[in-house]
């Protein structure tokens, strides 16, 4: 036997005796495991919901304007998550929210938004990036312009998608050209909000929801084979009355009606024919009587019915008689140390 074909073996031998050990569970057993499957069903559930909570939770950050620069900056600091350079599904979300608290009094103006990764947001190498950001040639650095009409104390919604590292933000007015308004007294407020633990934590959900499915399957084959002992219970029983009733039937034995008794024919005539004489009432009591007619001959003796009759096993050790008919004997019988069969006395 080769090797492939003994592991076969034993995997199925592994089966069955799980399927073994499924069967010799007790019903209390079963119980106790089917409560236990049920109860991490929920644990799973309540862990995956947290994991999502956890997934969908902000980290949030703000920025106010500068009054010497005229722009709202940012080090954002470090964005943890899956290291893929490029867009794509595992970039972390960054939503903002900016807040024109006092806009220039420009006819023409508008709101720019830079997100550089960098991790000096003083270095001078910044404002080349951000050059580089507005051209749109790179994903980590990344530039948008709203699209809405500036008015006072409106707010303008922007969202970035970016890679793990550190990051800076950058936001200012600007004017109908799209130059930097760093002239007046203006303000601006950002509120940003990162959600770096979106992918794991969306994993580590997914995976406790896999969990709780296999304890879901788990609990509905433990309730499964618990209703099938219930049910077997339950067919036992009614197996027990059946057999019960069965043997009161055949204790009261066949419900066919008895044999007729009686003659089975005309009488026998005398062996010889002659009929025999009958002194009649006008004879002469002096008249000689006549002689005897001759004896016929003796009968044979008709067979008795029960010789006839044939004995069929009952359970238990009875016997009923049938008749040559085909009829029952009502009587139940026993047979006796001789070998032969008398009735049963109750």
């Amino acid at each position: 036997m080769t090797e492939e074909e003994l592991d076969a073996v034993g995997a199925l031998a592994v089966d069955e005796d799980q399927d073994e050990l499924m069967e010799d569970l007790s019903l209390e057993e079963r119980q106790e495991r089917l409560k236990k499957a049920r109860w991490n069903v929920f644990l799973y559930l309540g862990v995956a919901a947290i994991f999502f909570l956890f997934a969908l939770f902000p980290m949030p950050f703000s920025a106010d304007l500068d009054e010497f620069s005229k722009t709202a900056e940012k080090d954002v600091g470090l964005v943890w998550g899956l290291p893929l350079e490029g867009e794509d599904l595992f970039d972390v979300p960054m939503r903002l929210t900016v807040t024109a608290s006092n806009p220039p009094t420009e006819p023409s103006i508008n709101i720019a938004v830079y997100v550089v990764e960098q991790k000096d947001c003083t270095d001078y190498s910044l404002s080349e990036k951000m050059v580089e950001a507005k051209e749109g040639e790179s994903h980590a650095y990344q530039y948008q312009e709203g699209s809405e009409r500036v008015l006072p104390e409106g707010t303008y919604d922007f969202e970035f998608n970016i890679d793990p590292g550190q990051y800076c933000l950058v936001a200012y007015y600007i004017d109908a050209q799209g130059e930097i308004i760093d002239t007046g007294d203006i303000g601006m407020a950002v509120e940003g909000k990162l959600y770096p633990n979106q992918f794991f934590g969306g994993i580590l959900g997914f995976a406790c929801l896999s969990l709780s499915a296999f304890a879901f399957v788990g609990a509905q084959r433990h309730g499964a084979a618990m209703r099938k002992i219930l049910e077997g219970e339950a067919e036992s029983t009614e197996a027990k009355v059946l057999s019960e009733a069965s043997q009161a039937r055949i204790m009261a034995g066949p419900t066919g009606a008895p044999p007729t008794s009686g003659p089975g024919g005309p009488p026998e005539t005398p062996a010889d024919g002659a009929a025999a004489e009958v002194p009649g009432p006008m004879d002469n009591e002096d008249s000689p009587s006549p002689a005897p007619a001759t004896p016929p001959e003796a009968a044979q003796p008709s067979p008795s019915p029960l010789d006839e009759a044939t004995f069929e096993p009952a359970e238990n050790g009875y016997f009923f008689r049938k008749m040559p008919d085909g009829t029952y004997d009502q009587t139940v019988y026993i047979q006796n140390a001789d070998g032969g069969y008398e009735a049963y006395q109750g």
